[in-house]
């Protein structure tokens, strides 16, 4: 090996950790605190995980189901399934259930650097793991727990080994277990999945890259095992077959089904949609993005148009000049494609259409790996560089401050001194009761047993009574027992309460009104 070489590859290795360990960093510092408070799905999610695990059961009295009833139109299972072995180590607490995200979040970084090195070069895969490293949008997606968030990473894995199968049918192998946990990952995978996977092993058929060897067919099998209790699941919520429960695995019936938000009705609406979405860089939706920087920033965006322009220019260019059957760069195309048609099929939001966005991350990196300039690369880190600092000192400072309204800040101090003060508590209607249900730790078996609803069944569903919570707050009147309190969001008046002679007590956006 040459001088030269080898002091390219050191070069290229030293900027490689240092991408990682600015990617781990601005994901990692303050991990569990920003964003403060929980949001109510994944406090929904850590709350169904811990019953499962201490209690055998759901909240809908399920053991292991294959698709969590929730709500009652569904939440996705496997966030809920990764949170358990830290929900064991930690706790019940917010740092516990977003470990899966984040830990998800930072081997994302590292498999899009072999991603795009497989599909171009060693620069290629370094351009797209800064430009994931420096993303609003990823870095904001490993730092709290919703469910639906883990499909892009699950994806991306699956991709990679994909392409590693392209070369050895041994890779096959875990390609077609992480394309399986997909489907558990998020329900709108199951729409597009098929033509992803037609799509790959089409072409990768006709480019002669898979060979139907012993690893390709247990790959298939483990992809059919894996697939196969969700087909279960949708039969038997399409009324084709009952439920099934067993000791080792439920396939539950929702409340309700929402089987028809795929359609070409009011296509045009839908595509505008996505389209507002992907130029304004917001979906209006503050847990998604940053004001001022979009989820993935206009300039990333414009290296990914670029970097698609000259994808498509590649991949002409290698069949025009008869390089041979296969070309990676359909596989990056393939799964960029379907999610973008995907979001011109359905409303999304940025967590809808979250499959969508990695692919364009790769191909920002290609469109930044095919600047020639030492001095312009050079010019884009630095744009980056700046891009990330003043986007992390917004996200953990005035963002957060924000964020933890949504998120219901000081919830859990809340309930806590409630408990102290009052053997009855009335929750104002902005409470969600998985919250509550995260914060408390109530056995889920009291939960079923005594839960009342006001709106049964329903899509989402709403509690009016739990054990000792009640939502009949009904502050101009309140309740004289000296063992009740209340916990009030901070834009209710609570001059009845103070003339009842209640003292008041305030945690975050909440006050405890208590005696």
């Amino acid at each position: 090996m040459n001088r030269s070489l080898l002091k390219r590859q050191n070069v290229e290795l030293i900027i490689f950790f240092i991408i990682l360990a600015v990617g781990i960093f601005v994901r990692c510092l303050r991990f569990g605190l920003v964003p403060a408070g929980l949001n109510q799905d994944e406090a929904f999610a850590g709350y169904e995980a811990y019953s499962l695990m201490n209690y055998g059961m759901d909240t809908a009295g399920y053991t292991n189901p294959v698709y969590l009833v929730a709500w009652g139109s569904g939440m996705n299972a496997l966030e809920s399934y990764l949170m358990m072995p830290f929900i064991a180590i930690f706790g019940l607490t917010p740092f516990a259930i977003r470990l899966p995200q984040v830990i998800l979040g930072v081997a994302s970084l590292f498999v899009v650097y072999l991603t795009g090195k497989k599909l171009y070069d060693t620069k290629t895969g370094l351009c797209a793991m800064a430009m994931l490293a420096c993303c609003p949008w990823h870095i904001m997606l490993s730092r709290w727990g919703l469910e639906s968030n883990l499909a892009p990473g699950m994806i991306l894995i699956a991709t990679y080994f994909l392409l590693e199968g392209a070369d050895n049918s041994k890779f096959l192998i875990p390609s077609a277990i992480f394309y399986g946990l997909s489907l558990y990952a998020y329900a709108a995978v199951w729409i597009i999945m098929p033509f992803i996977l037609a799509a790959e092993i089409g072409y990768l058929i006709y480019a002669k890259k898979i060979r139907f060897d012993v690893y390709t067919i247990i790959s298939g099998v483990i992809l059919f095992i894996l697939a196969l209790p969700l087909l279960l699941f949708v039969l038997v919520n399409l009324g084709v077959m009952g439920e099934i429960k067993t000791g080792f695995i439920s396939i539950p019936k929702l409340l309700v089904f929402r089987s028809g938000e795929v359609s070409f009705e009011n296509l045009a609406g839908k595509i505008g949609n996505l389209f507002d979405i992907i130029t304004k860089q917001s979906d209006g939706l503050p847990w998604n993005y940053v004001d001022g920087y979009g989820f993935i920033g206009y300039v990333a965006l414009l290296f990914s148009v670029f970097g698609l322009i000259v994808l498509i220019m590649d991949v002409v260019r290698f069949y025009r000049n008869k390089g041979g059957r296969y070309c990676p760069g359909i596989m990056l195309f393939i799964n960029f494609l379907f999610p973008f048609i995907l979001g011109m099929l359905i409303y999304v939001n940025i967590n809808r259409i979250n499959i969508l966005f990695l692919p364009m991350i790769i191909l920002a990196g290609v469109g930044v790996a095919r600047i020639r300039s030492n001095i312009a690369i050079a010019g884009v880190a630095l744009y980056f560089c700046l891009f990330l600092f003043f986007f992390s000192r917004t996200y953990f400072t005035t963002y957060n401050e924000s964020i933890s309204y949504h998120f219901g800040y000081g919830l859990d101090q809340a309930l806590a001194f409630a408990d102290e003060h009052a053997s009855k508590v009335y929750l104002s209607g902005d409470i969600h009761y998985p919250r509550v249900l995260f914060y408390e730790k109530i056995p889920v078996t009291e939960f079923r047993d005594t839960v009342v609803y006001n709106n049964y069944p329903a899509s989402f569903l709403s509690a009016d009574s739990f054990t000792k919570y009640s939502y009949a707050a009904n502050t101009d009147d309140p309740d004289a027992s000296i063992n009740a309190a209340y916990i009030i969001g901070d834009d209710r008046d609570l001059t009845a309460l103070a003339d009842k002679g209640y003292l008041l007590a305030e945690f975050g956006r909440y006050r405890v009104a208590y005696h």
